[in-house]
């Protein structure tokens, strides 16, 4: 009963003023919808490609040294 008489009251916590400050206005969600979006993708790639390249180590054009090399006539 005590926890149902706290949540209904008017303190509220994080998650309630972020509510309150992103869902107040229209153009705030947009632009915090479309910000996040980015920000996202833009984790993920990293993620993603720093995964790839630890997993193909040592199998990638950059790391095979003799490539574009012309051999030596000795």
């Amino acid at each position: 009963m005590e926890a149902a008489a706290r949540r209904s009251g008017g303190g509220g916590g994080i998650w309630e003023s972020l509510y309150r400050v992103v869902m107040r206005r229209n153009s705030v969600y947009v632009t915090f919808v479309i910000a996040g979006a980015f920000i996202g993708e833009r984790v993920v790639d990293h993620g993603v490609h720093k995964l790839w390249e630890y997993n193909n180590q040592g199998k990638r054009y950059e790391d095979i040294s003799v490539l574009g090399q012309r051999p030596t006539d000795e």
